[in-house]
């Protein structure tokens, strides 16, 4: 459960760096994330699988100059940056609930400034906070998911959507990980083609339905292999 102190402290410095018409925009996404999504979700979704390979970096970074990556692994390191200037968990108001479940974030930011964040899992406690929904991933045999992602407005069509994916998959492809998973909403064709500049395969189309505690979950294998 998100704390009221933590969404009190969220929305005030909304407020103070971004206005009163983007705080109300902030307000209606979090009921229907965090609130609605609890008792009602229903969509359509493409399921993307990573083999581990090496990518050319240089081919995927943003385009903008003077942006920092951080690793962020615990609620220490979250605090340690927020005392250096970069604050992620003001960004995420269920950061540190993801952390403390053992979920990974890796974030960008410009000056201090953060552009861009998204989380790994390498357990199914964590795909719990970073992904919930059902698809398969076998973290026993070195298999992990992605998921989570976000570009903050201003900073969208930069490119941090693609160079987060491939920071994410090499952040996993240094530690063992030889395969990655996540699913991305048929109609969110902006994911879809930063996805499909690091070529991976869409093993299925899914589709979701909760209402209250039923849920129905169904995957359709495809009859190709790659995302174009």
């Amino acid at each position: 459960m998100i704390s009221p102190g933590v969404l009190f402290k969220r929305a005030r410095h909304v407020f103070k760096n971004e206005g009163f018409k983007i705080l109300l925009g902030r307000g209606l996404n979090f009921l229907r994330y965090y609130v609605i999504r609890k008792f009602f979700r229903s969509g359509s979704y493409y399921l993307y699988e990573h083999v581990m390979e090496a990518k050319l970096e240089s081919d995927l970074v943003p385009r903008i100059d003077n942006f920092t990556s951080h690793v962020v692994s615990s609620r220490q390191e979250a605090d340690k940056l927020a005392t250096d200037g970069f604050d992620l968990l003001l960004q995420f108001v269920d950061a540190v609930r993801r952390l403390e479940k053992g979920a990974i974030g890796l974030c960008f930011f410009v000056g201090q400034e953060l552009a861009h964040a998204g989380w790994v899992a390498l357990t199914e406690a964590a795909k719990k906070q970073v992904d919930p929904l059902p698809y398969h991933v076998d973290f026993l045999n070195k298999e992990a998911c992605t998921g989570a992602a976000y570009t903050k407005p201003k900073y969208r069509g930069k490119g941090f959507m693609a160079y987060g994916y491939y920071k994410r998959l090499e952040y996993l492809r240094e530690r063992g990980i030889v395969k990655s998973r996540n699913a991305v909403r048929i109609s969110n064709i902006a994911s879809q083609k930063a996805i499909a500049k690091l070529e991976p395969n869409i093993y299925a189309r899914a589709r979701y339905l909760k209402i209250l505690c039923w849920e129905f979950w169904r995957e359709m294998p495809l009859t190709y292999a790659s995302h174009s």
